[in-house]
């Protein structure tokens, strides 16, 4: 097979071999300036379809030599549009003006690492930015959103953990670890970003750059691992006149369809089922409780009183909650539409010896749930002083506010799965607002006034707003910079980054809220059954948290960079320390009155009677937490260009943490990548005239990973007041492990860059695979060591894929049409782990909505196993596996089925993802169409469970009227039949089986941008530069989905949970102004 490949290789390059004809060759002189006639430094003056580029100077002077006739020049700079020069004679000096880019993320002809920026024709690493004009169409409050389908090797995953908590969740190539953070490190003006990334403004983003590979990424060393997302955010421009931006937007925000959820029952079925199981006695218990006095349905006390009512009451009562539809209560009460508000303004400007840039923005957005809002504010600043020709100082502010209001009244409902019934109604038709039944009974609470007790109604439209639940958060980060050019080529760089988040999150609920009501009832104190004192304060109750995170980052770094002839050679060294400290506390004030700040202390140490029944601590809700992070790097990068065609590039990187306490030579880990590429179209012997660019590149390294939930030393937690002796103690947090050592990722990376004539066709191809190495995973010990499990170095994964770019210029001229395609391969699989599962863990540890995982070797890390579907029993209607081939009902056995006797449908997460991005434009009118699709992954559908349906609160699943009831329904339903008392094996094998597996595959129509500019060189009469009108719409519609199911595959919910929907639709307006 090598030999294969080396003759169609060699027999490739034989149909090149055709040497090219001479040329004539000049050298071109000029100055790069913008509309005002001011100089651009550090503008790119490159030769369309050839290597050969220069730089500008501070007085946008540049010189290019060996220019052939007839070359075209491609001029670009941050802030402005690119410009092309066709060179058909000799000329003695080129004046370039600039025209301004319009206010979005910049196109640039250099990628930035976080530590330097390379031109693309240099880069050996694996890079990836978003498609431009997809990314300026859209509109949103966050930065990382807007990358999703239009940013090659990215998918954002869904139904996680994250995402059911309204968290991003991203992987860079697929994964590399099994246990610890699997997120992409996020780098925001070259130091890693500790605060929430949501208040980074999009406003202020010059541009985004994905690291993928060891070579682009391993000089971020242990945190590395899962790839990084470099942010670089605007700035002033030296000897610029003074630039005006403005942005403003409005989006509307539909309300979401909660009718989607499969995992309810309308209001006849749901009663149906009471009425079922009150026949068979199931509430007899409750309905006699005087002690604790349980919370029953209305349906189920119409049932209980049914002989206090006639007839025709009693039907009418009944036949009136049927009618009832909780989520069209829920529509109306408690949703809305939502909008977002958008502001931001910036001003930024240069002299010879100074720039600056400051910026602002507010952005308000009323959420779909009522009550529910935020707000955030920030204002930047960054100046740049240059007092010498070779000495810079940058210094920089950039300051974040954000204040939410959260209630959670309809979240409280709803989770209260005992008395979620599908025909609660908030109000009458007079919209008198109305109680609904929670936790007791409606006999207990209609009787606690008369024995002193406050109100013990829950009223849920009274509830809502009543909580004051706000997060008050300030994040600031301060940015400082020395750079001083040593000699020619030899500069030192000094920078120092201090961030501090700090958030204050208080919940005040007063004396009316239910929760305060219900906490000073239940610890009340009863003599001759009548109230007579308080253990909990008559009052509000305060629940308060505060948190803030602290870092500090320093570099020091010295870069030479030299050109000899036919040589370019560049080197930087430096050293890194940064600390990042975590602390948290919070704690109760009873008793409290919002408006004095006042409270009254409660005894948190003793164990109380409740009411009605029972005894308990005072909750005291105090806890205080912290951590304590550092790292020292040391590091190099290198790299040689000859001709500008061959290139070779390295990178070293030391790192060593705290985290590990024991070993020394575990503190620190040795990383490293090396890479080469090569500019083919470049050798003589190239004559593809077709395809005027060919470059190659390869790349192997190693990057790192930390998982902090595991330690080299054993870690404690300080706890106080337990519960017997009242003293403080300790558990423990983390068993050390002396011998743990840093996650390693392998990572190899062949590549293939090209261009057609005239850039029509463009695109590139790269290939990867990597192996992890030295990941955490757990292995069984002794017994009679005390410890069952413990974390260690136990485990391995293997990954690999590939990302295709293609990008075709369709149409030119007036009308325009550009498509950019991009395809990511990204599959992983489990190559060493010591524990096996059971097969109960198998099939139900998928990761779906933030479930476990169990890792099989020579499985993905997430992944999905099923059992053997074998159909219903047309007798009765009971679900069929198979045991040793055979038909069987033992579900015992079934549920004990061996793993090589189970059936891997295939991963969890999408292995094949990306997007078709299309932007048509006719003059100054553009029209961009997103198109995303996620293939080759599997998801379990959520159905009916019997065990669930008859257990302590009715959980049911719109299956219940799919199921079997007679014979032949075994033809149209994979539903089984129901039998009481539920067979819990039964449910189990049913719920595991593999008729529930669907296919996960799905394209998408994400989003639709429109934008029309009016520039002042076409209106005239207008007095700023240009006027930008916009309008976006986002989440548009699923276009094809594999599963003939009714759910969307990127929002499927979890066995029990009724509150995940599709994120609705919304529509954008707005306008960018350019002074």
């Amino acid at each position: 097979m090598k030999k294969i490949t080396i003759y169609i290789v060699m027999a490739t390059l034989c149909l090149f071999l055709k040497v090219k004809a001479q040329v004539s060759t000049i050298a071109i002189k000029g100055r790069i300036t913008d509309e005002n006639g001011l100089p651009i430094s550090n503008a790119t003056i490159k030769v369309k379809d050839s290597k050969s580029l220069t730089i500008s100077n501070t007085e946008g002077l540049f010189n290019l030599s060996n220019v052939q006739l007839g070359s075209t020049l491609v001029i670009s700079s941050i802030g402005y549009k690119s410009n092309e020069i066709h060179i058909t004679k000799s000329a003695e000096y080129l004046v370039i003006r600039m025209p301004t880019e319009d206010n979005g993320l910049n196109e640039v002809q250099v990628v930035s690492t976080g530590y330097q920026n390379i031109p693309n024709e240099r880069t050996t690493g694996s890079f990836a930015q978003p498609i431009k004009e997809a990314f300026d169409s859209r509109v949103s409050t966050d930065i990382l959103s807007r990358l999703n389908g239009i940013t090659s090797g990215l998918v954002f995953n869904a139904n996680t953990g994250n995402t059911i908590n309204g968290q991003l969740d991203i992987n860079i190539r697929g994964r590399s670890t099994i246990r610890a953070n699997d997120q992409p490190l996020v780098v925001v003006d070259n130091f890693p970003y500790s605060g929430d990334l949501s208040n980074i403004n999009p406003n202020d983003v010059a541009s985004i750059t994905v690291l993928k590979d060891a070579a682009a990424s391993s000089v971020w060393g242990v945190k590395a691992g899962n790839g990084v997302i470099v942010i670089t955010t605007k700035k002033g421009k030296i000897n610029q006149g003074l630039k005006i931006s403005f942005n403003s937007n409005l989006t509307i925000i539909n309300k979401p369809n909660l009718y989607y959820n499969p995992n309810f029952l309308i209001s006849p079925d749901y009663i149906e089922i009471e009425k079922f199981l009150f026949d068979k006695g199931k509430y007899t218990s409750a309905l006699s409780d005087v002690i604790n006095h349980p919370a029953i349905s209305p349906a189920i006390e119409i049932m209980a009183n049914i002989n206090k009512l006639s007839l025709s009451d009693s039907l009418s009562a009944m036949n009136r909650l049927r009618k009832i539809d909780v989520r069209k209560q829920n529509e109306e009460y408690f949703y809305r539409r939502g909008f977002t508000q958008q502001y931001a303004i910036n001003l930024s400007g240069g002299t010879e010896k100074a720039s600056y840039y400051i910026s602002s923005g507010v952005d308000k957005t009323q959420q779909n749930l009522k009550a529910n809002d935020n707000q955030r504010f920030t204002l930047n600043t960054l100046s740049t002083f240059k007092p010498l020709e070779n000495l810079e100082f940058t210094a920089g502010i950039y300051y974040t506010k954000t204040l939410s209001n959260t209630d959670n009244t309809l979240n409280t409902i709803v989770n209260q799965t005992a008395s979620y019934y599908p025909y609660i109604q908030y109000a009458d038709s007079n919209n008198n607002h109305l109680a609904i039944t929670r936790n007791y009974s409606n006999t207990f609470i209609s009787s606690a006034p008369s024995k002193g007790f406050l109100d013990w109604n829950y009223v849920p439209l009274n509830e809502l707003g009543l909580t004051q639940n706000s997060n008050n958060s300030n994040d600031t980060r301060i940015v400082t910079g020395l750079k001083y050019d040593i000699i020619k080529g030899l500069n030192l760089d000094l920078k120092y980054q201090y961030q501090k988040s700090f958030s204050e999150r208080n919940t005040y609920q007063n004396k009316d809220t239910y929760y305060a009501r219900n906490l000073i009832n239940q610890f009340s104190i009863l003599s001759n059954d009548q109230v007579i004192d308080y253990n909990v304060p008559v009052g509000g109750i305060l629940n308060y948290q505060n948190g803030s995170i602290n870092s500090q980052n320093f570099r020091a770094q010295l870069s030479f960079a030299k050109s000899i002839g036919d040589h370019d050679f560049s080197i930087l060294t430096g050293y890194e320390l940064s600390q990042s400290t975590t602390d948290i506390k919070g704690g109760a004030m009873y008793g409290y009155d919002n408006e004095l700040a006042i409270y009254n202390p409660v005894n948190y140490n003793i164990y109380y009677d409740t009411n009605p029944s029972g005894g308990s601590n005072i909750p005291d809700g105090v806890f205080i937490g912290g951590t304590l992070e550092r790292l020292r790097s040391t590091y190099a990068i290198g790299s040689y260009t000859y001709k500008q065609k061959y290139t070779l590039t390295g990178s070293t990187r030391v790192d060593g943490s705290n985290y590990f306490g024991v070993q020394t030579n575990k503190k620190s880990v040795p990383l490293w990548s090396l890479g080469s590429k090569w500019d083919v179209s470049d050798e003589d012997f190239y004559n593809i005239k077709w395809l005027p660019q060919l470059s190659l590149s390869m790349s192997y390294g190693f990057n790192g990973n930390l998982d902090r939930s595991t330690t080299g030393i054993t870690t404690f937690y300080r706890l106080s007041n337990a519960r017997f002796t009242k003293i403080n103690y300790a558990d423990v947090g983390n068993i050390g492990n002396p011998e743990l050592k840093w996650e390693k990722i392998k990572q190899t990376k062949l590549g293939l860059t090209f261009a057609s004539n005239d850039n029509r066709l463009t695109g590139s191809f790269e290939y990867f695979f990597k192996k992890g190495v030295d990941l955490i995973g757990s292995t069984l010990l002794a017994p009679n060591t005390g410890v069952i499990s413990f974390n260690g170095n136990f485990a391995e994964i293997a990954g690999k894929g590939y990302d295709l770019t293609l990008n075709s210029r369709n149409f030119r001229g007036k009308f325009a049409w550009q498509t950019s395609l991009l395809i990511s391969q990204a599959t992983d699989k489990v190559t060493k782990y010591d524990i096996k599962a059971t097969n109960g863990q198998l099939v139900s540890s998928d990761g779906l909505n933030g479930r476990s995982i169990v890792p099989i070797v020579g499985k993905p890390v997430y992944s999905v196993l099923s059992l053997p579907w074998g159909g219903l029993d047309p007798e009765n209607g009971d679900p069929i596996g198979f045991i040793n081939g055979s038909k069987s009902k033992d579900y015992a056995a079934l549920n004990a089925t061996r793993l090589e006797d189970l059936k891997y449908n295939g991963s969890a997460r999408p292995t094949v993802f990306g997007g078709i991005s299309n932007t048509f434009s006719y003059e100054d009118l553009s029209l961009t169409v997103n198109v995303s699709f996620k293939f080759n992954y599997y998801f379990r559908m959520p159905s009916l469970s019997y065990t669930n349906l008859f257990g302590n609160s009715i959980q049911g699943n719109s299956d219940y009227a799919r199921r079997w009831k007679n014979q032949g329904d075994e033809l149209e339903t994979h539903v089984p039949s129901a039998v009481y008392p539920a067979n819990a094996g039964r449910d189990r094998f049913y719920a595991s089986s593999s008729i529930l597996v669907e296919k996960g595959d799905n394209i998408r129509l994400q989003d639709i941008g429109l934008n029309y500019t009016f520039r002042k060189s076409k209106w005239t009469f207008i007095p700023i530069n240009d006027i930008q009108l916009y309008a976006y719409i986002n989440n548009i519609g699923v276009l094809w989905k594999a599963t003939n199911s009714d759910v969307d595959p990127d929002f499927i919910p979890g066995s029990s949970t009724t509150s995940i929907y599709p994120t609705p639709r919304s529509f954008s307006v707005g306008l960018k102004t350019n002074f």
